[in-house]
């Protein structure tokens, strides 16, 4: 009896910590929307100050599932080639409750070019995890007929882990130009990035987020992604505002997150379409990125409202709510995930530079497309 007790302690406690160690980071199903989440070289890409929040609710009905909150704040200064931001977030998971709050410092530089820009993003973290011990029941407590009614001898950790970690990225943007219906110049606007958090685990060196304390490092995390912005010309002459985008989104984390065996990966894939300032999108999210029932975690569907062309040079928002549908693994039955993402961008703020850079040349920053 006593082997099968330090048995099931032993698989408990494995459980709990080897998840803690190898679970994935945070992802918004509406990656397009927080911009500085998916990659701080985002930080200050559009002029102004602009707000960045949301909110995610996922699988209520498991045990409390898990919430996740975020909030950034982000300011460019074109003539100086660079833009800030600050971050904070909040997650709330089971019943334990085990709780991260954190926050970040991101600076970004703008390499211009004649028709794009390369944005180079450095991100420092400070993140704090808590625990209650107390809400939880291990093996040998339990008594098969009264249920929990003895004491514990399993270790029992810290209540708090707090550390240091440092993210970064960089991110490609240029602006095209297609020869569409009777000599239309069509403008398309294109990015791509690459981003690595938690950097220091790359090398073998990244902080220690065990509460135990057993030297468990947070995986590092790979982040590739893409999209494509294309106005739509259907009614030669319309004022109508038609826009689709394509995009994609790559995850690998793990102690290799380059090796698919040893990482958790996560594909999305998909496409927004935005007809005058109504926005619908559709993806999916994969273990892979082929598509296929196998691999699908879950499909997700996305409807919001953004500003018109008229209103672009005063303001900029965005408001966009998401379902998740659940499609393996975790089911319908867990309540599957809700999202929503909220942007307002104060554009007609004035920088601090705002005399020189109104002697600057043609290399300046781009002006932002819709959402990229």
């Amino acid at each position: 009896m006593k082997t099968v007790l330090k048995s099931g302690i032993t698989l408990v406690l494995f459980s709990l910590f080897a998840g803690l160690a190898m679970a994935q980071d945070n992802a918004l199903s509406q990656f397009f929307a927080n911009r500085i989440y998916l990659n701080p070289a985002f930080a200050g890409i559009e002029k102004g100050l602009q707000f960045t929040t949301s909110a995610r609710t996922q699988w209520l009905r498991a045990d409390g599932g898990y919430q996740f909150s975020a909030l950034s704040v982000e300011w460019q200064e074109p003539c100086w080639r660079s833009g800030v931001g600050l971050t904070v977030q909040y997650a709330d998971e089971g019943i334990a409750p085990m709780k991260m709050t954190g926050g970040g410092l991101t600076y970004s530089y703008i390499v211009p070019f004649e028709r794009s820009n390369l944005h180079i993003g450095a991100q420092y973290a400070y993140q704090q995890n808590t625990l209650d011990w107390s809400r939880l029941t291990f093996s040998d407590q339990l008594d098969p007929v009264f249920g929990s009614i003895y004491g514990t001898s399993a270790p029992v950790g810290l209540e708090k882990v707090d550390f240091h970690d440092f993210n970064a990225g960089i991110v490609w943007r240029s602006d095209s130009r297609l020869l569409g219906g009777r000599r239309h110049l069509v403008r398309y606007r294109s990015h791509v990035g690459l981003a690595v958090n938690h950097l220091w685990s790359l090398f073998g060196q990244g902080p220690d987020a065990s509460f135990l304390q057993s030297g468990t490092e947070i995986p590092a995390r790979i982040t590739l992604h893409g999209g494509t912005v294309i106005p739509l010309v259907v009614l030669e002459g319309s004022a109508k505002k038609m826009v689709v985008s394509p995009n994609f989104r790559l995850e690998m984390q793990g102690s290799s997150p380059l090796n698919p065996v040893k990482s958790l990966t996560l594909f999305t894939g998909g496409a927004y379409f935005i007809f005058e300032q109504a926005v619908f999108g559709a993806y999916y999210h994969s273990r892979a990125p082929l598509p296929g029932i196998k691999h699908t975690n879950a499909l997700s569907l996305s409807i919001g409202f953004t500003q018109s062309e008229k209103e672009l040079k005063r303001y900029g928002y965005f408001l966009g709510l998401s379902v998740d549908v659940n499609m393996n693994g975790v089911g319908i039955r867990s309540g599957n995930v809700y999202e929503l993402n909220m942007r307002y961008n104060f554009r007609k703020i004035r920088p601090i530079c705002y005399k020189k850079h109104a002697a600057t040349t043609r290399k300046t920053v781009m002006e932002c497309k819709d959402f990229y």
